[in-house]
């Protein structure tokens, strides 16, 4: 018994003393848990304090009872030992003569009592020996008791300093979170901050935006002003301007267009010169007719000069002739170069019109830029906000985790305490057992010895009359010893029902066994589950905070590029500026140009005209020339013939100078004199040369 005892009741002091080492290491933020999980420790140390004491108390009630059933019986069998004394003096008084027989009979009656009061004094001695066993186990577990207190106590001072240590590390990790709170309230102020800086530099954006739509309607006004080309010209630099690449090659387009513009203004120029040229070829020329028309109108004694200069003037006339051909074909040649130029402003125009579309999906990505980073930003805030939640969640799951885990230690201590409360019911049913067995037996004696009381009774039932006083007492002290028996019946029926209701309470126990070993499993399978959701919670717990810590890089990205987007398009306006100022200035060299070409091509048309023209005054010329010719043979003809008719008919020498003058003021063909036939074409062809000389040398830029 005091070893199945000994060997029980120290089963307490490990499970008391494998909380400390259960105490894991602080973390930086799970002080909260830690201190709630040792208060937790600490009421449940108390609680099995309490427990223990009670279990002690209930162990002294039970000492108590044991004590109090010693000492009636103690007291049964002191009346027993009175009452022998006394039936010995009434033996000594009576000492009458007996028979034999009486005397037998009362000596064995004497010898059943002393083997009753031998039995009664065994009893005692067991109840004694028990008595010092279960004091000796009251010590024991006093002693076992006053250990655990103190193991405890210990355990209670030890978790009451690491309180305090954790209390010093509670506040400094307030005085912590107090820091992050204000670094934290810094930064949503910085984050406020340049909420209000990214609001106004949208509101920029904005009114930027909205400068940027009022200039393009007064481009688009400007450029329904002006003809589609030019509209595809200025989105096409517009357009130029959004990448630098572009910029290049534009300004690579830019400076072969003006390569091409100074070429097609030298060719204007060698057009022009070449048209100078003409006007002064067609000035001489002129000049040259007037020449020869003077000269025919000075003498009819220069017809061989002026044969010569009719000559000389064929001759011109034919180099005139050539030189012309030769404009044609210049004109023809720069007719092809003005077509291919048109074809290079078409592909020009196209390319302007690329550049615009372009231009569009350019703006179209911003606003798509814009859209996603609006998108981004309010992804960003929900994504904190998740994470938040979560680490509220993640938060939540720890706490549930830890009460889980005291749950799981207090059914484990509570499996303990069964357990041992079982044990002790077992070692309590064997103790039972054994006493029931003793007073079985007791009862088994007592019976015994009433049969043996009945025979006894039966053989001196003759001698009854004589000891009706001694059986009377005797018969009052069986009374008694069946009181007795009936009382150990009852105790023994008593003892019987607390055995069954012991029984119960083990199936009740070993049901209670079975449902928290079921319930431990549960348990175990949701603390496994609990590790698991643990586990993938603190993985998304990393993820979101490696998600946070990207995404607060990726707003810092952002605001970088925003802020390389507000340069860019500081720099994109001055640009815009600046090449619509180039564009402006590049419209005005091509209206220059256009108005060139119209009066360069307007120049050619004249010039086609003039040539026309020379040409059927040069067909005139030579039909005059003819007539001349014509006129000059029968002049020379008719002077032949009437120096001839004068030979023949003798007039005088002083006759023959006025007779020309007379032929010519009588004769019916004066209108065909050499000097009315050229002073009549010149006087008709001198103002329409210096009205084609007038229309000629005027500036053709006028």
């Amino acid at each position: 018994m005091q070893r199945t005892r000994r060997s029980c009741s120290p089963t307490r002091a490990p499970s008391t003393g494998r909380s400390p080492a259960r105490a894991p290491p602080v973390k930086g933020g799970s002080y909260n848990s830690e201190l709630m999980r040792i208060l937790r420790e600490r009421d449940e140390m108390q609680a099995m304090l309490d427990r223990y004491e009670r279990h002690l108390s209930e162990v002294q009630a039970n000492i108590k009872v044991l004590s109090t059933e010693r000492d009636k019986i103690s007291m049964q069998y002191q009346q027993a030992q009175e009452e022998i004394v006394q039936l010995r003096r009434e033996m000594m008084k009576s000492k009458l003569p007996r028979s034999p027989k009486i005397n037998m009979t009362v000596q064995t009656i004497l010898k059943r009592l002393e083997a009753e009061r031998d039995k009664l004094e065994a009893d005692l001695r067991r109840m004694t020996t028990e008595r010092d066993s279960l004091r000796e186990q009251l010590k024991i577990s006093q002693e076992t008791a006053i250990s655990n207190r103190a193991h405890l106590e210990q355990r209670v001072e030890d978790l009451q300093t690491t309180i305090l240590t954790l209390e010093q590390e509670r506040g400094e990790q307030k005085s912590r979170q107090t820091w992050m709170k204000e670094a934290v309230t810094r930064l949503e102020e910085e984050v406020h901050n340049w909420s209000s800086k990214m609001a106004v530099t949208e509101e920029e954006l904005s009114k930027a935006k909205t400068e940027c739509s009022i200039l393009r309607l007064s481009n688009s006004q400007v450029e329904n002003a002006l003809s589609e080309s030019q509209r595809k010209l200025t989105s096409k630099i517009a357009e130029l301007q959004s990448t630098q690449e572009r910029n290049k090659q534009m300004d690579k387009k830019n400076e072969s267009l003006k390569q091409m513009l100074t070429g097609l203004r030298e060719e204007v120029s060698t057009l022009q010169i070449t048209l100078g040229e003409l006007d002064q070829r067609r000035d001489t020329l002129q000049e040259q007719l007037e020449v020869k028309n003077t000269l025919l109108t000075t003498a009819n004694e220069q017809l061989e000069n002026k044969e010569k200069t009719m000559r000389s003037l064929q001759v011109s006339v034919e180099e005139l002739e050539k030189s012309v051909r030769s404009i044609q074909g210049m004109l023809s040649e720069r007719e092809h170069e003005l077509d291919a130029t048109q074809m290079r402003l078409n592909e020009v125009c196209k390319e302007l019109t690329a550049a615009v579309k372009a231009k569009e999906a350019a703006l179209r990505e911003n606003t798509q830029l814009q859209a996603d980073l609006e998108k981004s930003r309010l992804e960003s805030q929900a994504l904190k906000r998740e994470a938040d939640n979560s680490i509220l969640e993640a938060m939540d799951l720890k706490r549930k985790i830890q009460d889980y885990v005291a749950d799981i230690s207090r059914m484990e201590d509570l499996l303990a305490s069964k357990e041992r409360e079982c044990r002790e019911l077992q070692e309590s049913r064997r103790r039972m057992s054994i006493q029931a067995e003793s007073w079985e037996e007791q009862a088994r004696q007592a019976e015994g010895v009433a049969s043996e009381m009945r025979l006894e009774l039966l053989t001196s039932e003759t001698e009854r009359q004589k000891l009706k006083d001694k059986v009377e007492g005797l018969e009052a002290s069986l009374q008694e010893a069946l009181s007795a028996e009936r009382s150990a019946n009852s105790q023994v029926s008593q003892l019987n029902r607390s055995l069954l209701q012991a029984e119960e309470e083990l199936r009740q126990a070993q049901s209670e066994r079975t449902a928290a070993q079921s319930e431990l499993e549960k348990t175990r399978q949701l603390c496994i589950k609990l590790d698991d959701s643990k586990e993938l919670v603190l993985q998304e717990l990393d993820s979101c905070r490696s998600e946070v810590e990207l995404l607060r890089k990726q707003l810092v990205t952002e605001r970088l590029s925003l802020r390389d987007l507000e340069a860019m398009l500081m720099s994109l306006r001055e640009k815009e500026h600046q090449q619509l100022l180039n564009s402006q200035e590049r419209q005005t060299e091509l209206q220059l140009l256009r108005d060139k070409l119209s009066t360069a091509e307007n120049i050619v048309s004249s010039q086609s005209r003039e040539v026309a023209q020379i040409r059927t005054r040069s067909a005139q010329l030579e039909a005059d020339l003819e007539m001349t010719k014509r006129q000059l043979s029968t002049e020379r003809f008719e002077r032949e013939r009437a120096v001839q008719e004068l030979r023949r008919q003798g007039l005088s020498t002083a006759l023959r100078p006025s007779s020309p003058l007379a032929h010519r003021s009588h004769s019916p063909r004066t209108s065909w004199s050499p000097e009315h036939t050229y002073h009549g074409p010149s006087g008709h062809l001198l103002p329409e040369r210096s009205l084609e000389r007038s229309v000629i040398l005027r500036d053709p830029y006028d």
